[in-house]
């Protein structure tokens, strides 16, 4: 071995930790396995911080989140990103005056996307898939005290009775008195028949200013984290069936409501920030 390491121009000691090396399981390797799964598990939706929480949480593995940003990149196991869809003009915020501002009620929300008591502040919008028989239309109603979505309507039409639909669940528990709900100057939203439904169950109505996403930011966030991890960003749906993409759709929605963690929800998925906040207030009322 003397002569070999001398011809090969390499150390005795250096050749045997080469050896041990090689002999050594590749514990990346094994970590990019767990990885894997866990993005399979998640729609691949985490980032490398989301990824190394999870993993502490609920797999007991306590590693930098640096380490996993360098294991997910060489083994391709990034989080699918969304991109921006249209030029940068086209975001460019417009304060014309329209003649919906006599239809619509003010801005009450302005753009504060917190709450301190569960179904007290919410936001509702639309938005669309295509597939192959024309166009799927997707209704929901989020609660901003955990972000979670309380409920969702998908027709082939976008009707008044689709947008209606997700409200319509929150008027049957009983539980919306004063609550404030925000949603876009829409057609549907500007109807006869929305407007006496908020009316009639004592819901308050807001929104968002002419030519303004941003005054029902959370909700459009979350149509696009939904379209990039269902994949709908980087891959055409025309070719999909209704029934097909309403499946996918459902699952999804329970996985985020229950699985997917959120940062500002203190790593926890939206229901679970619920039962615990319940939970402490239930502990509250009850100690006084």
């Amino acid at each position: 071995m003397k002569l070999l390491c001398r011809i090969a121009g390499v150390s005795r000691s250096g050749y045997y930790r080469s050896v041990e090396a090689s002999a050594s399981p590749n514990r990346d390797l094994t970590l990019a396995d767990t990885i894997q799964q866990v993005q399979q598990e998640v729609w691949y939706s985490y980032g490398a911080k989301r990824m190394a929480r999870y993993l502490a949480l609920h797999e007991g593995i306590l590693i930098n989140h640096k380490r996993i940003a360098r294991i997910m990149h060489e083994y391709l196991l990034n989080a699918r990103v969304r991109t921006r869809r249209h030029p940068a003009y086209w975001y460019h915020q417009r304060h014309a005056q329209r003649l919906s501002d006599r239809q619509c009620a003010p801005n009450l929300l302005d753009r504060k996307f917190t709450s301190v008591v569960p179904r007290k502040k919410l936001v509702t919008d639309v938005t669309w898939v295509n597939f192959a028989g024309g166009t799927l239309y997707l209704s929901a109603l989020m609660d901003l005290f955990n972000h979670e979505i309380i409920s969702y309507e998908m027709s082939t039409q976008n009707t008044a009775a689709t947008t209606l639909a997700p409200i319509l669940v929150l008027v049957k528990t009983g539980n919306c008195d004063g609550a404030l709900l925000h949603c876009d100057r829409g057609p549907t939203y500007r109807s006869e028949a929305y407007q006496r439904l908020l009316t009639d169950n004592k819901i308050i109505s807001s929104y968002s200013r002419a030519g303004n996403c941003w005054d029902n930011a959370l909700m459009e966030c979350f149509w696009g984290h939904m379209k990039c991890e269902l994949g709908y960003v980087h891959r055409s749906t025309k070719k999909r069936s209704f029934n097909s993409l309403a499946q996918e759709i459902t699952e999804y929605m329970s996985f985020y409501n229950e699985r997917r963690i959120q940062k500002n929800l203190g790593w926890s998925s939206p229901v679970q920030y619920r039962m615990q906040k319940c939970g402490e207030m239930e502990s509250t009322l009850l100690s006084t």
